[in-house]
Protein backbone atom coordinates (compact mmCIF):
# COMPACT_ATOMS: atom_id res chain seq x y z
CA UNK A 1 0.00 0.00 0.00
CA UNK A 2 1.39 3.46 -0.99
CA UNK A 3 2.57 5.29 1.97
CA UNK A 4 1.87 9.35 2.68
CA UNK A 5 4.51 10.91 0.55
CA UNK A 6 5.06 14.61 -0.75
CA UNK A 7 1.71 15.17 -3.05
CA UNK A 8 0.18 14.14 0.00
CA UNK A 9 1.29 16.71 2.44
CA UNK A 10 1.41 19.55 0.34
CA UNK A 11 -2.15 19.01 -1.16
CA UNK A 12 -4.00 20.92 -2.44
CA UNK A 13 -0.72 22.27 -4.25
CA UNK A 14 0.26 20.27 -7.36
CA UNK A 15 4.14 18.94 -6.56
CA UNK A 16 5.35 20.72 -9.45
CA UNK A 17 4.17 24.04 -8.33
CA UNK A 18 5.38 23.26 -5.02
CA UNK A 19 8.56 22.30 -6.60
CA UNK A 20 8.96 25.65 -8.99
CA UNK A 21 8.23 27.96 -6.62
CA UNK A 22 8.99 26.87 -2.61
CA UNK A 23 11.71 24.28 -2.60
CA UNK A 24 14.84 26.31 -1.39
CA UNK A 25 13.42 29.19 -2.55
CA UNK A 26 10.64 30.17 0.51
CA UNK A 27 8.31 28.76 3.26
CA UNK A 28 5.23 26.76 2.44
CA UNK A 29 2.25 26.96 5.47
CA UNK A 30 -0.69 24.88 4.54
CA UNK A 31 -3.71 24.35 7.00
CA UNK A 32 -6.18 21.53 7.87
CA UNK A 33 -7.12 18.85 9.99
CA UNK A 34 -4.27 16.57 10.75
CA UNK A 35 -6.55 13.86 9.36
CA UNK A 36 -5.50 14.52 6.26
CA UNK A 37 -2.35 13.20 6.95
CA UNK A 38 -4.17 9.89 7.59
CA UNK A 39 -0.97 7.37 7.85
CA UNK A 40 1.02 9.88 10.94
CA UNK A 41 -2.84 10.32 12.42
CA UNK A 42 -3.64 6.52 12.91
CA UNK A 43 -0.34 6.04 14.68
CA UNK A 44 -0.80 5.15 18.33
CA UNK A 45 2.17 6.33 20.00
CA UNK A 46 1.48 9.87 18.23
CA UNK A 47 -2.34 10.47 19.60
CA UNK A 48 -0.98 12.04 22.51
CA UNK A 49 2.50 13.56 24.21
CA UNK A 50 2.03 10.33 26.85
CA UNK A 51 2.17 8.08 24.36
CA UNK A 52 5.27 9.02 22.72
CA UNK A 53 6.97 9.64 25.94
CA UNK A 54 6.00 6.32 27.11
CA UNK A 55 7.22 4.60 23.47
CA UNK A 56 10.36 6.54 23.58
CA UNK A 57 13.71 4.46 25.58
CA UNK A 58 16.31 6.80 24.50
CA UNK A 59 17.88 9.76 26.13
CA UNK A 60 16.64 13.36 24.26
CA UNK A 61 17.63 16.94 24.72
CA UNK A 62 15.87 19.18 26.99
CA UNK A 63 15.81 22.82 26.43
CA UNK A 64 15.49 25.05 28.91
CA UNK A 65 12.72 28.07 29.08
CA UNK A 66 13.77 30.96 27.40
CA UNK A 67 13.85 33.42 30.51
CA UNK A 68 16.33 31.14 32.48
CA UNK A 69 20.07 30.66 31.70
CA UNK A 70 19.55 27.12 32.97
CA UNK A 71 21.87 24.99 30.28
CA UNK A 72 20.53 22.45 27.63
CA UNK A 73 20.29 18.82 29.45
CA UNK A 74 20.13 15.42 27.82
CA UNK A 75 18.41 13.49 29.58
CA UNK A 76 17.01 9.85 30.00
CA UNK A 77 13.55 8.70 29.22
CA UNK A 78 13.10 8.29 32.22
CA UNK A 79 13.53 11.88 33.03
CA UNK A 80 11.65 13.46 30.04
CA UNK A 81 8.09 13.53 32.10
CA UNK A 82 9.36 16.10 34.75
CA UNK A 83 11.68 18.32 32.54
CA UNK A 84 8.21 18.47 30.43
CA UNK A 85 5.74 19.31 33.33
CA UNK A 86 8.70 21.86 34.23
CA UNK A 87 8.32 23.94 31.36
CA UNK A 88 11.27 22.57 29.14
CA UNK A 89 10.84 21.60 25.54
CA UNK A 90 12.07 18.56 24.44
CA UNK A 91 13.53 17.90 21.06
CA UNK A 92 13.30 13.98 20.20
CA UNK A 93 15.49 13.05 17.34
CA UNK A 94 15.26 10.09 14.91
CA UNK A 95 11.94 9.36 16.60
CA UNK A 96 11.26 6.50 13.62
CA UNK A 97 13.61 4.49 16.19
CA UNK A 98 11.03 4.81 18.63
CA UNK A 99 7.79 4.75 16.63
CA UNK A 100 8.72 1.97 13.91
CA UNK A 101 5.49 3.03 11.69
CA UNK A 102 7.01 5.75 10.65
CA UNK A 103 10.12 4.37 9.20
CA UNK A 104 8.29 3.29 5.65
CA UNK A 105 7.06 7.12 5.36
CA UNK A 106 10.23 8.61 5.87
CA UNK A 107 11.37 6.21 2.67
CA UNK A 108 8.36 6.84 0.96
CA UNK A 109 9.13 10.98 0.73
CA UNK A 110 12.81 9.83 -0.26
CA UNK A 111 11.25 7.88 -3.11
CA UNK A 112 9.08 11.14 -4.03
CA UNK A 113 12.69 13.69 -3.65
CA UNK A 114 15.28 11.34 -5.31
CA UNK A 115 16.99 10.40 -1.85
CA UNK A 116 19.29 7.64 -1.19
CA UNK A 117 17.95 5.39 2.14
CA UNK A 118 18.30 7.53 5.25
CA UNK A 119 18.62 10.94 3.89
CA UNK A 120 15.09 11.49 5.79
CA UNK A 121 14.35 11.26 9.53
CA UNK A 122 12.29 12.25 11.64
CA UNK A 123 12.13 14.36 14.73
CA UNK A 124 9.65 15.96 17.44
CA UNK A 125 9.54 18.70 19.23
CA UNK A 126 7.09 18.78 22.84
CA UNK A 127 6.69 21.64 24.69
CA UNK A 128 3.95 23.08 27.14
CA UNK A 129 4.82 27.40 27.17
CA UNK A 130 8.07 27.93 25.34
CA UNK A 131 9.62 27.64 21.87
CA UNK A 132 12.70 27.91 19.90
CA UNK A 133 14.50 30.64 19.92
CA UNK A 134 15.41 32.76 17.03
CA UNK A 135 18.39 29.99 14.71
CA UNK A 136 17.81 28.15 11.50
CA UNK A 137 18.89 24.95 10.61
CA UNK A 138 21.31 23.29 7.72
CA UNK A 139 18.68 21.17 6.50
CA UNK A 140 15.35 20.75 5.22
CA UNK A 141 12.47 20.68 7.47
CA UNK A 142 8.93 19.45 7.04
CA UNK A 143 7.33 20.57 10.26
CA UNK A 144 3.89 19.04 10.99
CA UNK A 145 1.65 20.49 14.02
CA UNK A 146 -0.32 16.99 15.50
CA UNK A 147 -1.24 18.85 19.32
CA UNK A 148 -1.73 21.55 20.86
CA UNK A 149 -1.07 25.51 18.66
CA UNK A 150 2.17 27.08 18.00
CA UNK A 151 2.87 30.94 16.80
CA UNK A 152 5.34 31.10 14.49
CA UNK A 153 7.62 33.91 13.01
CA UNK A 154 9.78 33.24 9.76
CA UNK A 155 12.22 35.54 8.03
CA UNK A 156 14.54 35.03 4.59
CA UNK A 157 18.36 35.18 5.53
CA UNK A 158 20.12 37.77 4.15
CA UNK A 159 23.28 37.08 6.02
CA UNK A 160 24.22 33.26 4.74
CA UNK A 161 23.45 31.04 1.99
CA UNK A 162 23.14 26.98 2.28
CA UNK A 163 24.65 27.26 5.70
CA UNK A 164 26.52 23.87 6.39
CA UNK A 165 25.66 23.69 10.43
CA UNK A 166 22.80 25.72 11.86
CA UNK A 167 23.14 28.72 14.78
CA UNK A 168 20.55 29.81 17.22
CA UNK A 169 20.77 33.34 18.46
CA UNK A 170 23.38 34.05 21.53
CA UNK A 171 25.61 31.10 20.01
CA UNK A 172 29.62 31.35 19.08
CA UNK A 173 29.28 31.34 15.00
CA UNK A 174 30.85 28.17 13.45
CA UNK A 175 34.74 29.24 12.88
CA UNK A 176 33.82 27.82 9.10
CA UNK A 177 30.59 29.97 9.04
CA UNK A 178 32.64 32.69 9.70
CA UNK A 179 34.10 32.48 6.81
CA UNK A 180 31.57 32.43 4.30
CA UNK A 181 28.84 34.43 5.77
CA UNK A 182 28.17 38.03 6.07
CA UNK A 183 28.77 38.95 10.20
CA UNK A 184 27.28 39.98 12.97
CA UNK A 185 24.57 37.90 12.30
CA UNK A 186 21.07 39.86 14.00
CA UNK A 187 20.26 39.55 17.47
CA UNK A 188 16.15 39.56 16.56
CA UNK A 189 14.03 38.35 13.77
CA UNK A 190 14.12 41.15 11.28
CA UNK A 191 11.45 43.70 11.26
CA UNK A 192 10.40 42.10 7.61
CA UNK A 193 9.63 38.82 9.46
CA UNK A 194 5.94 37.38 9.11
CA UNK A 195 3.77 35.46 12.03
CA UNK A 196 1.33 33.44 11.77
CA UNK A 197 0.01 30.14 14.15
CA UNK A 198 0.28 27.01 13.17
CA UNK A 199 -2.68 24.65 14.66
CA UNK A 200 -3.15 21.19 14.65
CA UNK A 201 -2.87 19.93 11.37
CA UNK A 202 -0.94 22.83 9.96
CA UNK A 203 1.97 22.35 7.59
CA UNK A 204 5.20 24.62 7.18
CA UNK A 205 8.14 23.75 4.80
CA UNK A 206 11.52 25.98 5.43
CA UNK A 207 14.52 25.13 3.29
CA UNK A 208 18.27 25.86 4.88
CA UNK A 209 18.73 29.13 6.69
CA UNK A 210 15.71 30.63 7.22
CA UNK A 211 15.38 32.84 10.19
CA UNK A 212 12.31 31.48 12.55
CA UNK A 213 11.55 31.02 15.88
CA UNK A 214 8.39 29.31 17.60
CA UNK A 215 6.15 30.19 21.00
CA UNK A 216 3.69 28.22 22.27
CA UNK A 217 0.71 29.23 25.78
CA UNK A 218 -0.10 25.41 25.42
CA UNK A 219 0.59 21.74 25.33
CA UNK A 220 2.31 21.15 22.10
CA UNK A 221 3.75 18.35 19.85
CA UNK A 222 5.14 18.74 16.83
CA UNK A 223 6.40 16.24 14.28
CA UNK A 224 9.13 16.98 11.69
CA UNK A 225 10.41 15.58 8.52
CA UNK A 226 14.26 16.63 8.47
CA UNK A 227 15.58 16.44 4.77
CA UNK A 228 19.36 16.14 5.04
CA UNK A 229 21.21 14.26 2.17
CA UNK A 230 25.01 15.14 2.38
CA UNK A 231 26.37 18.44 1.05
CA UNK A 232 28.42 18.10 -2.43
CA UNK A 233 31.19 19.32 -0.70
CA UNK A 234 31.08 16.42 1.83
CA UNK A 235 30.96 13.67 -1.14
CA UNK A 236 33.38 15.37 -2.94
CA UNK A 237 35.80 15.42 -0.22
CA UNK A 238 35.37 11.74 0.43
CA UNK A 239 36.31 11.37 -3.23
CA UNK A 240 39.99 12.93 -2.85
CA UNK A 241 40.09 11.36 0.43
CA UNK A 242 40.33 7.98 -0.88
CA UNK A 243 42.42 8.14 -3.45
CA UNK A 244 44.63 10.46 -1.26
CA UNK A 245 45.13 7.63 1.25
CA UNK A 246 46.52 5.14 -1.65
CA UNK A 247 50.41 7.36 -1.44
CA UNK A 248 52.24 6.28 1.34
CA UNK A 249 53.10 9.87 1.92
CA UNK A 250 49.65 11.04 2.46
CA UNK A 251 49.22 8.91 5.21
CA UNK A 252 52.20 9.60 6.84
CA UNK A 253 52.00 11.20 10.14
CA UNK A 254 52.33 15.11 10.06
CA UNK A 255 55.16 15.07 12.10
CA UNK A 256 57.12 19.03 12.99
CA UNK A 257 54.45 20.78 12.69
CA UNK A 258 55.13 23.07 15.63
CA UNK A 259 58.89 23.76 14.93
CA UNK A 260 60.91 24.91 11.91
CA UNK A 261 63.50 22.04 12.20
CA UNK A 262 63.43 20.28 8.80
CA UNK A 263 61.18 23.26 7.49
CA UNK A 264 62.47 22.35 3.55
CA UNK A 265 62.19 19.27 3.84
CA UNK A 266 58.18 19.74 5.39
CA UNK A 267 57.89 21.82 2.15
CA UNK A 268 58.56 19.90 -0.25
CA UNK A 269 56.86 16.40 0.89
CA UNK A 270 53.35 18.97 1.44
CA UNK A 271 53.97 20.83 -2.06
CA UNK A 272 54.37 17.18 -3.45
CA UNK A 273 50.96 16.24 -1.98
CA UNK A 274 49.31 19.18 -3.14
CA UNK A 275 50.30 18.39 -6.16
CA UNK A 276 49.07 14.65 -6.08
CA UNK A 277 45.82 15.98 -4.91
CA UNK A 278 45.51 18.30 -8.28
CA UNK A 279 46.38 15.41 -9.93
CA UNK A 280 43.70 13.28 -8.30
CA UNK A 281 41.07 16.16 -8.50
CA UNK A 282 41.91 15.73 -12.39
CA UNK A 283 40.87 12.59 -12.93
CA UNK A 284 37.28 12.95 -11.21
CA UNK A 285 34.28 12.60 -13.53
CA UNK A 286 31.43 14.22 -12.84
CA UNK A 287 29.05 11.88 -14.95
CA UNK A 288 31.09 9.00 -13.15
CA UNK A 289 31.22 10.20 -9.61
CA UNK A 290 26.78 10.59 -10.22
CA UNK A 291 26.47 7.37 -11.58
CA UNK A 292 28.67 5.44 -8.22
CA UNK A 293 26.57 7.87 -5.95
CA UNK A 294 23.60 6.67 -7.36
CA UNK A 295 24.30 3.20 -7.73
CA UNK A 296 21.76 1.15 -8.82
CA UNK A 297 19.13 3.53 -8.75
CA UNK A 298 20.20 5.88 -11.20
CA UNK A 299 22.30 3.01 -13.22
CA UNK A 300 20.14 2.14 -16.46
CA UNK A 301 18.96 -1.91 -17.19
CA UNK A 302 17.18 -3.60 -19.93
CA UNK A 303 16.11 -7.31 -20.05
CA UNK A 304 18.43 -9.58 -21.19
CA UNK A 305 17.19 -11.16 -25.18
CA UNK A 306 19.19 -14.16 -24.57
CA UNK A 307 17.25 -15.56 -21.37
CA UNK A 308 13.73 -16.55 -20.87
CA UNK A 309 12.24 -16.91 -17.30
CA UNK A 310 8.85 -17.58 -16.36
CA UNK A 311 7.34 -17.57 -12.68
CA UNK A 312 6.17 -20.59 -11.59
CA UNK A 313 3.93 -19.83 -8.47
CA UNK A 314 1.98 -23.57 -8.60
CA UNK A 315 3.98 -24.63 -5.45
CA UNK A 316 3.76 -22.44 -1.85
CA UNK A 317 6.91 -20.76 -2.79
CA UNK A 318 7.42 -18.74 -5.80
CA UNK A 319 9.74 -20.58 -8.23
CA UNK A 320 12.11 -18.23 -10.59
CA UNK A 321 12.53 -20.41 -14.09
CA UNK A 322 15.64 -19.31 -16.07
CA UNK A 323 15.58 -21.31 -19.87
CA UNK A 324 18.80 -20.91 -21.88
CA UNK A 325 18.78 -23.34 -24.37
CA UNK A 326 17.95 -26.60 -23.49
CA UNK A 327 19.33 -25.53 -19.72
CA UNK A 328 16.39 -25.01 -17.12
CA UNK A 329 17.28 -23.50 -13.46
CA UNK A 330 14.78 -23.08 -10.72
CA UNK A 331 15.34 -20.91 -7.83
CA UNK A 332 12.92 -19.91 -5.28
CA UNK A 333 11.40 -16.48 -5.61
CA UNK A 334 11.16 -14.06 -2.56
CA UNK A 335 8.19 -11.99 -2.79
CA UNK A 336 9.09 -8.87 -3.35
CA UNK A 337 11.77 -9.78 -5.96
CA UNK A 338 8.75 -11.34 -7.49
CA UNK A 339 6.52 -7.90 -7.55
CA UNK A 340 9.97 -6.69 -9.04
CA UNK A 341 10.37 -9.07 -11.87
CA UNK A 342 6.51 -8.75 -12.53
CA UNK A 343 7.72 -5.15 -13.21
CA UNK A 344 10.34 -5.58 -14.92
CA UNK A 345 9.12 -8.19 -17.66
CA UNK A 346 6.53 -5.82 -18.41
CA UNK A 347 9.34 -3.11 -19.63
CA UNK A 348 9.77 -2.88 -23.38
CA UNK A 349 12.25 -0.25 -23.01
CA UNK A 350 15.61 0.20 -21.04
CA UNK A 351 14.95 1.81 -17.66
CA UNK A 352 16.48 3.12 -14.80
CA UNK A 353 16.96 1.97 -11.23
CA UNK A 354 14.83 4.64 -10.09
CA UNK A 355 11.64 4.02 -12.37
CA UNK A 356 11.20 0.40 -10.22
CA UNK A 357 11.52 2.66 -6.78
CA UNK A 358 8.74 4.89 -8.13
CA UNK A 359 6.66 1.84 -9.80
CA UNK A 360 6.51 -0.46 -6.53
CA UNK A 361 6.24 1.69 -3.32
CA UNK A 362 4.99 -1.10 -1.56
CA UNK A 363 8.85 -2.90 -1.68
CA UNK A 364 11.36 -1.25 0.38
CA UNK A 365 13.85 1.21 -1.42
CA UNK A 366 16.67 -0.29 -0.34
CA UNK A 367 15.21 -3.92 -1.34
CA UNK A 368 14.29 -2.74 -4.32
CA UNK A 369 18.49 -1.89 -5.10
CA UNK A 370 19.45 -5.30 -3.68
CA UNK A 371 16.71 -7.18 -6.16
CA UNK A 372 17.83 -5.55 -9.32
CA UNK A 373 21.50 -6.48 -8.31
CA UNK A 374 20.54 -9.95 -7.89
CA UNK A 375 19.24 -10.40 -11.45
CA UNK A 376 21.74 -8.58 -12.91
CA UNK A 377 24.43 -10.87 -11.42
CA UNK A 378 22.54 -14.02 -12.25
CA UNK A 379 21.77 -12.38 -16.13
CA UNK A 380 17.99 -11.57 -15.80
CA UNK A 381 18.63 -8.09 -16.62
CA UNK A 382 21.94 -6.39 -18.22
CA UNK A 383 23.59 -3.31 -16.93
CA UNK A 384 23.73 -0.36 -19.39
CA UNK A 385 26.19 2.63 -19.20
CA UNK A 386 24.72 5.01 -16.74
CA UNK A 387 22.97 8.46 -18.18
Amino acid sequence: MKKLGLADLIHPLAVDTFMARYWQKKPYVCHGSPQRFADIAAIPELSSIDALLEAWRGDADAWAPRDTKNPLINATARQLPAFYESGYTLYLSKVEDHVPALEPIARALERDLGLRQDDVYFEAFISQGTGSTFHFDPNVTINIQLIGSKQWSVAANQHVVNPHVGWSSGAAVNEHMQRYARQPFPTRMPSSCKSFEAKPGTLVYLHPGYWHCTLNHEPSLSLLFTINPPSWTDLLMEEIKERMLKHDAGRELAFGLGSTVGQEEKRQRLQSLIDATGEAVATLSATALLADWGGTFTAAFERNPQVEFEIDGSRNDAMLVMKSGRRRERSILAPDARQVLQWVSARKKPFHGHHAVQALGAVATARIGEILEEFAEIGLILRKNNY
